[in-house]
């Protein structure tokens, strides 16, 4: 009788630690908002296609602004600390990076933008504490990519204007800490940093040349944002 008390006791105690170190999540799916900083980064270059000496022009220019969006996210904890998930966000950029070649005959002027981009990314991560989570994020990304050309053509120098949209595919690397407030609400602070490559935009004239036009693309942001878990029956242990 007294082993089986005892027993029953360890067991008792057991089952109130594991009480302590555990505690309910909602269901995996989320919705979320977020804000913050931008800056696309673009390597323009613009190269003289006609002239016996060719004059090339390389230039990289910022564009800084602000961004937000939203998401909808999958996140489903594994291995106790651990969780994996996905998810499809959707954000918006504003302003331009701007390109002037000086006063010249042959003088230019450019703006270009990212215009917004949707991105499709695997998000791992861990449980610093209890309410606490480190995640990545790596995945594809689509994104629309502006520019506005001004370019002077003929002896006249009259000038033109080109304006041109691309839609490319790109990556996307980010880190971010999310903090749950209560069982559903979470807020988030995260880095991304996209890559487009080289994107390639229609040729134009500028006085009497034929130029190419081209950039590498690529961005950065700082976010904060919020995050709703839809109710579930999942559960995490510490």
């Amino acid at each position: 009788m007294k082993h089986f008390k005892l027993n029953k006791g360890i067991t008792l105690a057991a089952l109130i630690i594991v009480s302590q170190t555990t505690f309910a999540m909602p269901g995996p799916w989320y919705i979320s908002a977020n804000a913050g900083i931008f800056q696309g980064m673009f390597d323009a270059q613009y190269n003289d296609q006609t002239d016996v000496i060719a004059q090339n022009i390389r230039q990289p220019v910022n564009q800084y602004g602000y961004t937000g969006g939203l998401a909808v996210g999958y996140s489903k904890p594994v291995c106790n600390q651990y969780f994996l998930g996905g998810e499809l966000s959707a954000n918006l950029a504003t302003d331009n990076a701007y390109f002037a070649t000086g006063a010249s005959t042959a003088a230019f002027t450019d703006k270009l933008s990212i215009k917004g981009n949707i991105d499709l990314a695997f998000v791992p991560g861990f449980f610093v504490t209890d309410t606490v989570a480190a995640y990545g994020k790596i995945g594809a990304s689509y994104a629309s990519i502006s520019t506005d050309l001004d370019s002077p053509t003929g002896f006249d120098a009259s000038y033109v204007n080109s304006k041109s949209t691309r839609d490319v595919f790109g990556g996307v690397l980010g880190l971010g800490l999310k903090k749950y407030v209560t069982k559903n609400a979470v807020v988030f602070t995260e880095y991304n940093y996209h890559d487009y490559g080289t994107v390639n935009f229609p040729d134009f004239q500028n006085f009497t040349a034929t130029y190419s036009h081209s950039a590498h693309v690529y961005s950065q942001s700082i976010l904060i944002g919020a995050s709703y878990f839809l109710d579930g029956d999942t559960n995490h242990a510490a």
